[in-house]
């Protein structure tokens, strides 16, 4: 029986490593957090950006992502460069879908936003959406281009009245109008934390196989340069 028994490798110094998926998550779950943070302060400083329109909205939606993607690269770049040593001293063993877990962990906490929007859009009780954009800030943009009613909760918005035929303005309450939302709009914005996934996936990889697109940039750049002068 003995045979068939595949003991999991261990440190040959009997060191914990650190490095299980889990705990590599909860690093680049503070890291989401620290990100979030810093993006909830770009879009309402960029908040008149954003209504000018679309492009607009898209600016800001691509200095967000820059902001977590470059963030969560470098990362978890830093983690699969790790685990190239570790893999190259035979102390632990290469796991393909190591990234997808650490990605998928890592949006775990995330999932308290997508029940309260669950909750917001069955129920009807609430209007949360705006607290769903809060917690997802990073791609709180690209949700304003799936569902662009309002930004926050309490805005006064106006809306044009004819009464006895003369026109005028009335102001209103906007609310987040998460009951106004559809399935798949609703879904599709539950899904964009998935793109952090990406940038988890394909940062640990490159960082895997020693890959820095950085340097390659800066050694081209300097061949180029080189190759100018001749």
């Amino acid at each position: 029986m003995a045979l068939f028994h595949k003991k999991e490798q261990q440190p040959a110094t009997g060191v914990q490593l650190h490095n299980s998926p889990g705990e590599l998550a909860v690093s680049l779950i503070k890291t989401l957090c620290i990100c979030n943070v810093i993006c909830v302060v770009i879009v309402f400083s960029l908040g008149g950006l954003m209504a000018q329109g679309t492009w607009g909205i898209l600016l800001t939606a691509l200095i967000c992502l820059l902001i977590v993607g470059g963030t969560l690269y470098a990362q978890s770049w830093g983690m699969g460069d790790k685990d190239a040593n570790l893999i190259q001293f035979g102390r632990t063993e290469y796991d393909k879908f190591k990234p997808l877990k650490m990605g998928l962990l890592a949006l775990a906490p995330g999932l308290v936003s997508d029940v309260l929007l669950l909750f917001s859009k069955i129920t009807g009780l609430f209007d949360l959406l705006w607290l769903f954009r809060l917690m997802n800030a990073p791609v709180w943009p690209l949700i304003n281009l799936i569902h662009p009613y309002s930004i926050a909760p309490q805005e006064a918005m106006p809306e044009m009245t004819i009464m006895e035929g003369t026109q005028y303005e009335e102001v209103i309450e906007a609310t987040a109008a998460t009951p106004g939302c559809s399935w798949p709009k609703l879904i599709l914005m539950i899904l964009l934390p998935l793109l952090y996934i990406v940038f988890v996936w394909v940062g640990y990889e490159l960082g895997r196989r020693r890959i820095s697109i950085s340097n390659r940039l800066v050694y081209e750049n300097k061949n180029a340069k080189k190759g100018g002068k001749k």
